[in-house]
């Protein structure tokens, strides 16, 4: 029985001995007939032999390898805060309900407008019946007798004696006193007066409620 076998012929055969390289290169692909294995041996008995140096060097040459580092990501922005009109009305609001009750009050110079102005800084003193300093509390006249002495006016203390100081005057400005039967209070002028009005009730800046009041200037 045969068999026939197909082999490529191209292999090498290295000895490395004696500082010798020997390479056998074989012909192209053919059928081979029988035992090949006879053939191939012979091939590669009679194959040629190539000599290196014990020396030889193998140059290679390379190429350096230029890495381009990724790009730094670009900081994100800042996230945008909308505020809406109902906020900013709330912060104006809020801002306003902070602002101290005290108005601002600008004086002429006169003895009456002095008298407001000091009158302006005991807003929010507690009312105390018979009281006439900032210690104590004030009632209604306490607290004109009290602003008017550190203007070195001396006035009484009782709503019923100051209605005989001073003069009347048909038109009040700033400082004049405005007396109604039992009560007494300043007029801060534009309508407003400065008084202590009751128990309960502190020192306030306030729409002059007092009606067919007697205006007096004290000075």
């Amino acid at each position: 029985m045969s068999v026939t076998r197909t082999a490529a012929r191209s292999g090498a055969v290295i000895a490395a001995s004696s500082g010798l390289l020997a390479t056998a290169f074989a012909p192209g692909a053919h059928a081979i007939a029988g035992d090949g294995s006879n053939r191939l041996a012979k091939d590669v008995a009679t194959a040629p032999a190539v000599q290196v140096a014990n020396d030889a060097k193998l140059q290679i040459e390379s190429k350096a390898v230029k890495v381009t580092p990724a790009p730094e990501p670009e900081p994100e922005p800042e996230p945008v805060v909308e505020t809406t009109t109902a906020e900013v009305t709330a912060t104006s609001t809020a801002t306003e309900e902070a602002e101290p009750a005290t108005p601002d009050y600008a004086s002429d110079g006169s003895i009456g407008a002095q008298a407001i102005s000091i009158a302006m800084q005991y807003i929010g003193i507690a009312y105390a019946y018979g009281g006439s300093s900032p210690a104590t509390g004030f009632d209604c006249s306490g607290l004109i007798k009290y602003v008017y002495a550190q203007l070195g006016v001396e006035l009484p203390h009782s709503s019923s004696s100051m209605v005989a100081t001073g003069y009347q005057v048909s038109s009040p400005i700033p400082g004049d006193i405005v007396w109604t039967q039992g009560h007494v209070s300043l007029y801060a002028g534009d309508g407003m007066v400065v008084e202590a009005a009751n128990y309960g009730t502190p020192v306030r800046y306030t729409e002059q409620w007092q009606d067919y009041a007697v205006y007096i200037r004290p000075y």
